[in-house]
This record gives structure tokens, sequence and C-alpha cells, in this order.
């Protein structure tokens, strides 16, 4: 056996040892546990490192040379990084949870058990196949050939089809409809009508030749899940129906912008819903369609975009028979239940638990924090935290930081004792309220489905008239927020064995968990948080001099050779913009932060019996020092798969090299040669 298949299998056992382990609650397992849990974290680090390469010239591939080998990417998958794992393994922990058959005294938690399990009950779903979709949708008409041989097309009324199923299922079939802030008045929202989400989403994929292929397989995957949900019906019938659906959408893909850039104000108009009426007629009428979705007459304006939809859709209505029509509806109603999920393969756990996810989110993190979170965790958090902050005071009431006035450093350490740590959390009375009337039953998943759809639309749709409420962008690491200078942390953040343990060397902790505090930490103090003062108020509190030094050592970060560390040939090369400017300036103070935290804490305990072995971990050969270093590089362990052709953001490498090429302290623990890639002549230096 290699050396590499040997540590992989290592790294296989050990941790599923330790989670074996971990879970036992006898003491007499306690110090076995322990040294399990320090192996498989070994084995974890070793299993990533490429020893091959050289560390003073790529750091980044020494520390996740092999993390492309052990956590490969695919079509379906292609993007695999460490951070992702957090969220796989809230999953995993939530799939053990909601499966424990635990007798729940929270109502909302009882509505989140029943749920997951009708949808785990794949006999049952398997058995009722399509059958409760088509119960819903025949009671406005039914679908043509599937549900009644005697259907006759000029019965059939589509707008009302679409409107029921819009206002039951919250599915866009032919008409958009959406509640939005409205663009002028900051206290009201308004409804927004216009085109639908299209599956190959721009108008390009729909009409240009180039994408000729890729319509050709959306069209036959249509075409074999219409066999697969009806096997009684002929190959020709799904083929034909595969086909209306295609072909509907390209219809629809003309009324799109050409110019995918505009914004939402420049491709909309506002109007009152009676102009709607007039403008459109019968063909098309949004007046009727909107107070069959709303329940109720709508007189206020709303937005139309794009502007060129309706008209386009007023054709396409007039010109295409309603049996297609029909066809198309119920093919998007089949669509958007997901029938066609993984719900129908073996080991469906965590596809139940991500479908919960997507409907209950809050629900899930907080029955989550009451079963796993503790005390310890929080306190620790809390602790890490603290260290972090006083490193930072210090530097700011120190002199060395000369490029502050006396002014703004006054300012900027009044916003710094300002900054808290706040867990999101929701009081757990507001989800029972929220959910009282939501009906589930543990044996009906398509029921509870749709009845969950209905409840979550008319939620949405109620906000129409309620003020716009900020709308929280899914966070699944800490987040600096300027308007109340606090750092978010997610409650899914807060999960043992994955950034820091009691059994884990405090260097991990500072490297991974002590970095990114300390990374949202300066975004109070960068270029966009220096508008906000320490009570969230948008006031500029840097005098003209601070922020012009600040400005011109920025420029360093331009200078810098930023493809050096560039290792995706295929893919689009990076242009540093102003906002990778001020990651890299975060990335750089951040890790600096962290480590002088950890090494302050070294010097305080090095001499304390046997805490400096806790420091070391078994199959590393690497001091304390080097530890932080690898567990920085490897919380950005990352692989893109060859059919991504750009990035989102700054390359993990050029992030990870680039910071620690900056750190006079990592050239120094590694003996890096001054003038080698990660010992350059040149650094650069905010914070």
């Amino acid at each position: 056996m290699s050396n590499f298949s040997y540590i992989s299998a290592l790294l296989a056992a050990v941790v599923l040892f330790a989670g074996f382990s971990a879970s036992l609650q006898y003491p007499l397992a306690q110090n076995y546990s322990s040294g399990i849990l320090r192996m498989a974290k070994a084995a974890q680090m070793h299993a990533y490192l490429d020893p091959i390469k050289d560390y003073c010239d790529d750091f980044y591939e020494y520390a996740c040379g092999r993390w492309r080998k052990l956590q490969p990417t695919s079509v379906g998958k292609p993007k695999t990084a460490y951070l992702d794992q957090l969220q796989d393994l809230y999953v995993r922990k939530s799939v053990d949870m909601l499966q424990s058959g635990l007798e729940l005294d929270n109502s909302a938690d009882r509505i989140l058990t029943k749920f997951f399990e009708s949808c785990r009950n794949k006999a049952a779903v398997q058995q009722l196949g399509v059958e409760p979709i088509l119960k819903v949708v025949d009671l406005r008409g039914g679908w043509p050939t599937i549900m009644s041989h005697s259907w006759y097309e000029y019965e059939y009324d589509w707008l009302r089809v679409v409107a029921d199923l819009r206002r039951r299922l919250g599915v866009d079939i032919l008409i958009g409809l959406e509640v939005v802030p409205d663009f002028a008045e900051e206290d009201m929202n308004r409804l927004k009508v216009g085109a639908p989400k299209l599956k190959l989403g721009d108008k390009q994929h729909y009409l240009d030749d180039r994408y000729d292929d890729e319509r050709d397989d959306y069209k036959e995957g249509i075409a074999e899940k219409l066999h697969k949900y009806f096997p009684y019906m002929s190959a020709h019938w799904a083929e034909e129906v595969a086909q209306q659906v295609l072909h509907i959408e390209q219809q629809l893909a003309k009324g799109l912008p050409d110019n995918q850039q505009l914004t939402l104000v420049q491709t909309s108009r506002q109007r009152f819903v009676s102009e709607l009426k007039v403008a459109y007629g019968n063909y098309v009428d949004l007046n009727r369609y909107l107070t069959l979705v709303v329940n109720q007459t709508i007189y206020s304006k709303v937005y139309e975009t794009p502007q060129e939809y309706m008209p386009n859709l007023v054709e396409v209505i007039r010109d295409t028979p309603k049996l297609h029509i029909a066809n198309y509806t119920m093919w998007r109603v089949l669509d958007h239940l997901d029938y066609a999920g993984e719900i129908n393969v073996a080991n469906n756990e965590n596809w139940c638990v991500r479908k919960i996810i997507s409907f209950f989110p809050a629900q899930l993190q907080s029955m989550f924090n009451r079963n796993y979170n503790s005390v310890t965790m929080v306190n620790e958090l809390q602790a890490t935290w603290s260290d972090i902050k006083n490193i930072f005071h210090n530097e700011l009431a120190s002199p060395q930081l000369e490029w502050i006035s006396e002014s703004t450093r006054k300012n900027a350490i009044q916003k710094l004792e300002k900054i808290r740590l706040k867990l999101i959390a929701r009081d757990d009375a507001e989800f029972a309220a929220e959910l009282r009337d939501l009906e589930i039953r543990r044996d009906q998943y398509y029921s509870n489905l749709m009845n969950v759809l209905e409840w979550q639309t008319q939620h949405n749709l109620q906000t129409l008239f309620t003020k716009p409420q900020a709308v929280q962008p899914e966070m699944r690491l800490p987040h600096y927020n300027p308007i109340n200078n606090n750092i978010e942390i997610p409650i899914t953040f807060l999960q043992t064995r994955f950034f820091w343990d009691a059994e884990y060397p405090h260097a991990l902790r500072y490297a991974t968990l002590g970095f990114l505090l300390a990374h949202e930490m300066l975004r109070g103090f960068d270029a966009n948080g220096r508008r906000y003062d320490q009570h969230g108020y948008q006031r500029s509190w840097w005098d003209t001099s601070s922020a012009g030094a600040y400005d011109e050592r920025a420029k360093c970060f331009d200078r810098n050779q930023n493809n050096k560390f560039y290792h995706h040939d295929r893919m689009t090369p990076i242009a540093l913009d102003a906002k990778m400017r001020e990651e890299r300036i975060l990335d750089s103070g951040a890790l600096a932060i962290a480590q002088l935290t950890y090494q302050q804490w070294w010097e305080n305990v090095y001499d304390r019996g046997d805490v400096p072995s806790k420091e070391t971990l078994p199959l590393l050969a690497h001091t304390p020092q080097q530890l932080f270093f690898i567990g920085f590089a490897q919380l950005w362990c990352t692989d893109y798969h060859e059919s991504v052709e750009t990035f989102e953001g700054t390359p993990e490498a050029v992030r990870v090299n680039g910071a620690l090429a900056n750190l006079d302290e990592f050239a120094r623990e590694l003996k890096c040669d001054l003038g080698s890639a990660m010992h350059p002549e040149k650094k650069c230096e905010v914070f």
C-alpha cells in the first residue's frame, strides 16, 4: 500500500472511530477518546499535506496539495472546499437530531420532525407517486390525456389555473410575481409582475444557435422524467410534451432583455393595475390574475419588468394552443415540486434535511442550537474574541501605528470597544406562532410539501402590507454588520471538533477561529467600515491624513504580484478590483493579529506542565507555530471542476500565500530565504 493510500485509510478509520468514541458519555472513555480525537485531527491535516511541495515557494500547495485527490469535484459538485464541510456537518448532525425519536415539547420542532419523517418515508412516497400533485391541479382542469380524456380546450381557463397554482404552491408559470421594496419609498413594498425565471436562464440560451446542444439536453431530460412519472404513457407523448415545453419557453424568452447587465430599475416601469388591464386586455388580464393570487383587489401601482415581456406574452397566449399551455403548466408544477429529486434514491436523509433548510432555516438552526451547542463553546468563542480584540486594541494604542492620527486613533479605539459578538437567533415563541396553522402529517410527504409551499407563499405575499425588512443573506461564517457594529455569529458556526476543540492545539483555534474573528473585526476599519462610527451611523470619523495614509498603503496590494500563485490556467485570470484588494488587506491584517495573539498565549503557557506537548500532534513533525500556519492554510483548501470558468472572488491560493508572504514571522519560522516567493523583499501592511 502506498503512503498516500495508507494515510487515506487511516484518516477514514480514525475519523469514523472518533465519531463513535465522541458519542460515548461514560467517564471511562474520556482519556481514550481524547487521544483518538487528536489522532483524527492529525490524520486529517496530514492527508491534505503534500510534502513534496516546497513550502517556501508555494505554501498553499504544500498545505492543500492532496485536497483535490481526497475531495474530488464533479459536474454535479463543481467546487469542493474545506469550509463547505461545515455545512455538510450541520446537515449530518441535523439528520441525527431529527431521527432521534425524542419526545419534543416545542411545537416548531414537532413540525420539523414530522416533515422529515414524511420525506424519509420512501415507500409511501413511491406508492403515492404523482397522485397528490395531480389531485391539486385537477381542481382547475387537470392535465389533458393524463387526468381526463374528455378535456375540452374551450373550457380551459389558463389564467385561473396559473393564478391558483401561484397562490397555493408559489410557482411562477408564464407570469412572474414578487413582493419587492419600493425603489423610492423606503417604508413600503410593491408587487412586481413580469417575466418568470426560465430554466435555461437568459435570452441567449434559448435563442442563440451556440446553445443548441444545451437545449437538446434540456428537452431530452424533460422527456425522460415524464416517461418516468407516467410509464403507462407512450414515449412519443413524452417527447411531444417536452418539445412543447421548450417551444413555449423559447417564445417567452423573446420578451427578455438583450442586455443582462441592466438593473431592475432600468428595466421596470410603474403602472396602476387598471392600466395593465387596458394594455393587455383579456389575453393577459393582470387585474384578475393579481386579485386571484392576493385574494383582494390591488389599487396601488405595481412594477412591470422587463417592459418588453408582457406584450410578448400576449402574442404567446394568442398563438399557442391551449392544450400546449395546459401541458406546459402541469410540467412546471411537477418540476417545481422536484418530484424527480433525490428523494427516490437510497440514503436520502441528507436531501430531506436540505429541504427543511430551504423552508425553515431559522427554525432548524434554533432546534440545532438547543440540541448541540453548549455554554462551554460560547465561552471559548468569547475568550478567543477577547484575546483577538485585546491584541488589536494594543496595536491601535501603540505609537508604532504611526500613520493614524491621534484623533482617528481615539475614535478607532472607541469603535473597537463597542464591537460585540452577537449570536444570530430568534425567539422560539415566534416560530411556534408562525407555524401554528401549518398542518404536517408523518406519512404524506407531497401533501406536506404543498401545505408548506402554500404557507410560505401566503407568508411572502403578506409582506406586501408591511414595511420592508432587511433581508439577511445566508451566513455560515462570522460576519461584521456595520449598522449595529456587531460581529454576527451563525448558530451553525458553533460546531465542536471543526474549527476548534478542547483536545486540539490552541494553534489551530487561533489560526481558524481567531483569524475569522479578526478578519471580520477589521471590516469595521477598512475603506468601507471607516464610513460607519461606533454607533453604526454613517459618519466619516477618519481625518483626511489618516484616510490618505490608509489608501496609500493599500496601493501596495495593487503592486504586488497577484497572479504569482495562480494555478488554474483554464479559468479566467483574476483582475484585482477594489473589493478583492480590501479582502487581501483584511487577510494580511487578520493573519498578523491572529498569529500575534497565539504567540502571546504561547509565551504565557510554554513553561506550564504538559501544555507544550498538547500543542503538537501525532503524525505531524511540526512546531506549534508551524501548525498555526498549516491550520490557517487548510482553512481555505479548495478545488474547482474543469467546467468552472471563472472565480467568484480572489482565488484561495492567492489569499493564503499573499497573507503569509506579508508576514515576517512566517518566513522566520519556516526559514524561507529572502527573495523567495513566500519571503519577498517587498511586503505590504496596513494593520
